[in-house]
């Protein structure tokens, strides 16, 4: 059974309804619920929906040591994986609302995953309430060297001709969703090749078997730099200091390719604006962390600064993703599992 709504929330029916659960007025809160001061009474569980090791992951645990600092009890990450993050979202919505657990959200199982599967545990705007942006990060278009391919000229003849190929890991993943923003931005089409993963796909790229890949900086930056692939641009909205003549999809004028990889901390529903706030404080003092910030520049990871930081640009975020991926999705033919 789905939990009950917030009655003193209004109900969204879709997400173009843009402010995620009605929260987005967070920033705003009255002085006395900030004044209330609430602070964690045992230690906090910072919940992941993928595994160790990853870049989600690798986050989590970068801000929860200044989290713990700043509410002076532990912050303890828990990975729950499965079903593409379903599954640890999932524990997070039916979580107690009392503000010792949080979840790392993430792009693709907030705003797209309610695209590709019919049954979820959650929903979105229903069982949530946004704390903050955490961070933003690019993603680097590659091709392989084998492919003759050396600008983005020549890729977007090549892709107006049907004549490319295009590694991807999977239906409605990110590289998914990046190589069809490409198409759609370049009016072209390509053979998708679905891989198990990033690695296996970036391992064909580099063998000449793929001509082209659209994956996160921090993963493909090294691909770049093998001398078997070649970076065309980069999707954010600044060059990379690893790559710094690789320009942006701005600089060359590829209108409609801005993608980015997100992810914010969100609370379960119900739980009480003074809490919110705390965490809310918790997490800026986290990305004020001089330890953090320069982990995420290492990483190419790009950390919120001023109206970025607040619940109300996380709630917009989650719902503009949600209604931008969902019709790239739709006009590509791809329907729900389950």
């Amino acid at each position: 059974m789905s939990p009950p709504r917030n009655p003193a929330l209004p109900a969204f029916a879709t997400p173009r309804r843009a402010l995620f659960g009605g929260l987005a007025a967070l920033p705003f809160l009255p002085r006395a619920a900030r004044a209330a001061g609430w602070s964690p009474s045992k230690p906090v569980t910072l919940l992941v929906p993928f595994a160790v090791g990853g870049t989600t992951d690798v986050m989590a645990r970068l801000i929860a040591q200044p989290m713990a600092k700043h509410f002076g009890q532990p912050v303890v990450v828990e990975n729950v994986t499965g079903a593409g993050g379903n599954i640890g979202a999932g524990r997070a919505a039916r979580a107690a609302p009392d503000g010792h657990t949080v979840f790392l959200a993430h792009v693709g199982v907030f705003s797209i995953n309610q695209h590709l599967y019919r049954n979820i545990p959650f929903e979105t705007a229903r069982d949530f309430v946004p704390v903050g942006l955490v961070a933003t990060n690019p993603m680097l278009l590659v091709v392989s060297t084998a492919s003759g391919i050396d600008s983005l000229d020549k890729l977007k003849a090549r892709a107006r001709q049907g004549d490319l190929r295009i590694a991807t890991s999977g239906t409605g993943t990110t590289l998914h969703i990046a190589a069809l923003q490409f198409l759609s931005a370049v009016g072209g089409r390509a053979d998708l090749i679905p891989y198990r993963g990033g690695g296996p796909a970036t391992n064909d790229l580099m063998a000449g078997n793929v001509d082209m890949l659209v994956d996160q900086a921090l993963t493909s930056i090294p691909t770049a730099q093998s001398g078997k692939a070649k970076a065309l641009c980069v999707t954010g909205p600044a060059r990379l200091a690893a790559l710094p003549d690789v320009p942006t999809t701005a600089e060359l004028g590829l209108a409609g390719f801005d993608i980015e990889i997100w992810n914010g901390l969100v609370l379960p529903a119900r739980t009480p604006p003074a809490i919110v706030a705390a965490h809310e404080a918790a997490l800026a003092a986290a990305l004020d962390d001089a330890n953090v910030r320069a982990r995420f520049a290492e990483s190419a990871a790009r950390a919120p600064e001023g109206e970025e930081r607040s619940a109300r640009h996380l709630g917009q975020l989650i719902a503009r993703d949600a209604e931008r991926w969902g019709r790239l999705l739709r006009e590509a033919g791809v329907e729900r599992e389950g």
